[in-house]
């Protein structure tokens, strides 16, 4: 999934939980609904130096 995409899920979330920080990595899952109020979930895992904009 391309950061374009992410940053969609970003905009429409309800929930965004940090999973696992390491060194230089960041494990998050980000849940949403759809416009039929069907919820859905994925799992985000980025490096250091990932931009994503809220």
């Amino acid at each position: 999934m391309n950061k374009l995409q992410i940053g969609d899920h970003l905009k429409m979330a309800d929930t965004m939980k940090i999973e696992k920080a390491s060194r230089g990595k960041v494990s998050m899952k980000v849940s949403w609904f759809d416009v039929k109020g069907k919820r859905h979930y994925q799992s985000y895992s980025l490096n250091e130096g990932e931009q994503i904009e809220f």
